[in-house]
């Protein structure tokens, strides 16, 4: 056997109850629904973040345990109308300040009587005896309401402690379903974003794919009556009907989604206030308050026990007294009676009106214990109640969430019709290459069954040859009946490959009739002829073109030449009405605009050759005070552009006056090349070993062993107008 703990969650109240493992949880709740009041079906039981279930056994929960509790939700106090907790009822059995003095407790009974002694302190010592009983007896009354009271107050501390844990617990619970339905919203709304940004692409491109369809004649021999373009290929008005409904669909779900997205965002800022909110604040003001007043329990106890030992001292001396009196001893010395006096004082003026003021510190105490618990009593009721409210809100998510991602369903199958739509256009085209492929395996087909019809007939005749050579041979020696029985004189029958159509016509979308199948060929020739012809007619007009054009390039005002063309062409467009003809004539007036400004550049550009010249850049091999431009390569080195060495490179000190925003090409001016050639990173000679900022590289450019490369300082140019065309 051992001890359930339980704890009320509304008041934490413990209850602490015999079982063992193979006890049932049902059991368990019928014994709390007893000694607490809580109805059985309102009773919640969670232990280690988990619900027992009523059939369940303890052991399913690693119960009973001495380091575990189980914590009591109670549905009905979790309700919206519940009423707020009744505020706690602390009792502090009555206890007698100045109880009724107990009779003397000397073994030699009653005092005697010290009425006719000479010394006044001997003649007082039964009443000091008295009176140290009735503090002692003050102060120990004092002491037990004390204590009961500091009892009480560490006991509302550990109720609040308790229902600081199941909070806990609770948050930890409300936590779980929390993250379910986060994640429920998560993959919802990603589903519902890529569904929505498709079906509002159908809906704006509605129109235009009808158009388009429109537009797209379809192959004369697949057209009838009805079917001219792509779009007959689908119902039209049903079409537009469809369209209709599905707008106005996704308008309402689009709102529908808006209010749960409002609705999520409401109860996701709840959730965040809800955990945000700390019970410990005040519970560390009750834990610092009952851990300074614990000094009080000490001082009364300390005082208790100098009570004690005075009572047990004015009792020796009196106990000693009256063994003197029966045998005859030395006298007691006085000064042993002298301190009574003083004794007596500190009792009346200092112990007990310390442990007066320890009481009533103690009795402060209590009250604000108490007012903290009936407010934490009053926090758990109101949080219990919003984490109610929150558990139902996300049940009722939960909830939408399987109708919203049913109706996510039935509007992508009510869009399938737009789908087919959009889908019409690249069917067709799959379609018709389908044909050319088809056409074209067709072929290959053919091909590969006349020469397989070709290779049998010659392996047909060779085995036929072979026979005759063989019946040739041997029939001089054996009789021709014997051979025939034999079935030597047998020939080998020919084989023929015959294709056969395939099944539903011809994969040439052309009919199976041989008249009309030779009227349309008769139609494509005569079609072919003509175009033919019209090329002819076209090739010759462009030669003619060709030959002015060239005629216009190796005169010497070029841009006149063309003019002179372009009009030409606009008396032969008028003559032949020809619109390709007005286009070319506009496209040569173009062109000879264009070459009359280039001329007038080169005109510019010859007047000022020298200097051109001076500031050209140098794409040969590099000299000193020359022009170089250097671009940035991949390994983030600055290589110069030529023709002749590639291995020109901007050289490390030049690199560190640029700024950490490195530009991707430089030019400057050369100031200095250096010669050097990469040799094996194993080589501590020569020039070939990189030095500057590269010394921990032995191969900074990833050049090949023996390769010459050059090193160039130069002195960069900003701002300069140079001419990027190669120097002759």
């Amino acid at each position: 056997m051992g001890k359930l703990v339980v704890r009320i969650v509304e008041n934490g109240h413990p209850y602490k109850i015999n079982c063992d493992e193979h006890t049932p949880v049902e059991s368990v709740q019928k014994l709390l629904e007893s000694i607490s009041g809580i109805p059985f079906k309102d009773q919640l039981l969670f232990c280690f973040g988990s619900k027992l279930e009523s059939h369940s056994h303890l052991s399913a929960y690693k119960l009973p345990s001495e380091e575990e509790e189980v914590f009591l939700f109670n549905k009905s106090r979790m309700r919206i109308n519940s009423p707020p907790p009744t505020p706690e009822n602390v009792k502090i059995a009555v206890i007698p300040i100045n109880p009724p003095l107990s009779p003397p407790s000397s073994s030699h009974g009653p005092h005697p009587n010290l009425d006719d002694t000479s010394d006044p302190a001997l003649k007082a010592l039964p009443s000091y005896e008295t009176q140290f009983r009735n503090h002692l007896q003050s102060g120990s009354a004092i002491y037990r309401r004390t204590l009961a009271m500091f009892e009480i107050c560490e006991r509302l501390l550990q109720e609040q402690e308790a229902q600081e844990r199941a909070l806990d617990v609770a948050k930890g619970n409300l936590d779980h379903f929390y993250k379910m339905v986060c994640q429920n919203y998560t993959e919802f709304m990603k589903c519902y974003s890529q569904q929505d940004c498709s079906h509002r692409k159908f809906l704006v491109d509605f129109g235009r794919e009808k158009e388009k369809l429109r537009s797209i004649k379809i192959m004369p021999l697949l057209q009838n009556a009805n079917r001219k373009c792509l779009l007959d290929f689908v119902d039209e008005e049903n079409l537009q009907k469809v369209w209709e409904e599905c707008s106005s669909s996704h308008g309402r779900f689009e709102k529908k989604v808006l209010e749960l997205k409002t609705e999520f965002g409401d109860l996701n800022g709840q959730v965040q206030d809800l955990f945000s909110c700390k019970t410990s604040n005040f519970i560390k003001d009750v834990e610092l308050s009952v851990k300074e007043h614990r000094r009080f329990m000490d001082e009364q106890k300390s005082i208790m026990q100098a009570l004690s030992e005075d009572v047990n001292t004015v009792k020796k001396l009196l106990e000693d007294y009256i063994s003197r009196q029966v045998s005859p001893s030395p006298i007691l010395p006085h000064n042993a009676f002298s301190a009574l006096g003083p004794t007596y004082n500190t009792h009346e003026k200092d112990y007990l009106p310390k442990m007066r003021a320890c009481d009533s510190a103690i009795s402060t105490l209590l009250d604000l214990c108490t007012d903290k618990k009936n407010e934490s009593n009053l926090y758990v009721h109101n949080y219990m109640q919003k984490i109610a409210r929150m558990q139902y809100i996300i049940k009722d998510l939960r909830y939408k969430f399987s109708v919203f991602s049913e109706a996510l369903k039935h509007q992508n199958e009510q869009f399938h019709q737009l789908k087919i739509l959009h889908g019409v256009g690249p069917a067709y085209m799959a379609c018709l290459a389908e044909v050319e492929r088809r056409k074209t395996a067709t072929k290959m087909y053919m091909e590969n069954a006349e020469k397989l019809s070709e290779k049998l007939a010659r392996e047909r005749d060779f085995e036929i040859r072979r026979r005759d050579e063989f019946v040739k041979v041997h029939s001089t020696f054996i009789p021709p009946d014997i051979l025939a029985s034999m079935g030597l004189y047998n020939s080998l029958n020919p084989c023929y490959v015959n294709v056969a159509p395939l099944p539903g016509g011809s994969t040439t979308l052309a009919v199976t009739d041989t008249t009309i199948l030779q009227n349309d060929a008769e139609t494509k020739i005569e079609a072919l002829i003509n175009e033919v012809s019209k090329f002819e007619r076209e090739s010759e007009i462009n030669r003619n073109l060709l030959d002015r054009l060239r005629s216009c390039a190796t005169s010497a005002d070029f841009a006149d030449s063309l003019r002179v063309l372009a009009q030409s062409l606009v008396r032969a467009g008028e003559e032949s009405n020809e619109d390709s003809t007005f286009k070319l004539r506009e496209c040569i007036e173009i062109i000879a605009d264009k070459v009359g400004a280039l001329s007038r550049q080169c005109e510019d550009l010859e007047e000022n050759r020298d200097l051109a010249n001076k500031e050209r850049i140098s794409f040969n091999q590099l000299q000193v005070d020359e022009i170089a431009a250097f671009l940035l390569n991949a390994s983030g080195q600055y290589q110069a552009i030529n023709r002749d060495c590639p291995y020109y490179y901007l050289s490390p000190d030049s690199i560190s006056l640029l700024s950490d925003n490195r530009p991707s090409y430089i030019i400057g001016q050369v100031v200095h090349i250096e010669r050097r050639t990469v040799e094996s990173p194993l080589s501590e000679t020569g020039t070939s070993r990189l030095t500057s900022s590269q010394e921990s590289t032995p191969n900074p450019y990833g050049l090949p062993i023996g390769c010459e490369y050059f090193v160039v300082t130069a002195a960069i140019l900003p701002d300069t107008n140079v001419d990027y065309s190669p120097r002759s």
